[in-house]
């Protein structure tokens, strides 16, 4: 059997999805939110570079990138994106702390005597 009569229209796209995790850590929780981080922040970093241009090109003679309405935008994007990621980093912390007192039996802080 040649390999084209297993190709899935899937494979055949354009676009194929893609992970920065190995195949391996696919699945793993940490690694998941390990790369989440990695997008989040990058999409944060893109904002923050193109209101950064558009706001040094104001300055200028020069059109800027963006309109101010847009710069508002995609400022309001990364916070809310560095929000998010913070909260979702918060839960994953509320989770060891839940998952170490029930391990344990935590008495709030207080040793069992």
């Amino acid at each position: 059997m040649s390999d084209r009569s297993r190709e899935t229209p899937e494979s055949k796209a354009f676009h194929q999805s893609f992970t920065w995790l190995p195949s391996q850590h696919k699945h793993d929780p940490a690694a998941q939110f390990y790369a989440l981080t990695v997008d989040v922040c990058r999409g944060i970093q893109t904002c923050i570079d193109l209101v950064h241009s558009s706001n040094s090109d104001r300055d200028t003679c020069d059109a800027p990138t963006l309109t101010i309405l847009d710069t508002e935008r995609l400022l309001r994007l990364a916070l809310t994106s560095s929000q998010m990621l913070a909260e979702i980093a918060a839960e994953r912390i509320d989770r060891l702390i839940d998952t170490r007192d029930t391990t344990r039996g935590d008495t709030g802080g207080k040793d069992a005597a």
